[in-house]
């Protein structure tokens, strides 16, 4: 066990090390990977970036979630976020790691399966599907570390708008991405 974690930490040293190496990742025009935005109504998943100019990009999220009734009050959730984003400023600190300013705006579409489960009488009480349109805007900061590693984390204030418990109100996100 001690060998493996001495092997992992010399790895790891050495790839900090030869990081000089890799170009710019400013340069890169895509990106993949995860995130999660949190806030009243969260949304998360899977993400995919397009930066079309050094100036515009666009952010696509989705994410699926199912289970059985008696395990959840939300059994089915799924959603679609579109973020264009505009950067304010980009900058390389010793060709290691890069980062940029930016400001995003948010869209999308998420859809609930409310349940109220009486687990008393092993039935459900209420069942309703809630449709919402999310909406929101913001400012974040995209570390790129090795070139490849992309950590956005952004802020700001979103919204979702249905008739069951429209709201407004700060969010906060992170993502973990490989950029090429």
């Amino acid at each position: 066990m001690k060998q493996i974690i001495k092997t992992l930490l010399l790895s790891g040293i050495l790839l900090c090390l030869s990081s000089g190496v890799f170009a710019d990742g400013l340069d890169n025009k895509n990106a993949i990977g995860m995130y999660i935005l949190g806030s009243d109504n969260s949304f998360g998943g899977i993400q995919y970036e397009r930066r079309f100019t050094d100036i515009i990009g666009v952010r696509f999220g989705t994410y699926a979630y199912y289970s059985d009734v008696e395990y959840s009050g939300t059994p089915f959730q799924a959603n679609f976020i579109v973020e264009p984003d505009f950067s304010l400023y980009e900058t390389t600190w010793n060709n290691k790691v890069s980062s940029r300013l930016f400001a995003f705006g948010l869209a999308g579409y998420d859809c609930q399966r409310q349940v109220n489960y009486d687990f008393d009488a092993q039935k459900v009480k209420s069942d309703k599907m809630v449709h919402s349109l999310v909406g929101g805007a913001g400012f974040g900061f995209d570390f790129i570390f090795f070139d490849h590693l992309s950590i956005p984390i952004q802020f700001g204030f979103v919204g979702t708008y249905n008739d069951v418990t429209p709201n407004l109100g700060f969010c906060a996100g992170a993502a973990l991405r490989y950029s090429w």
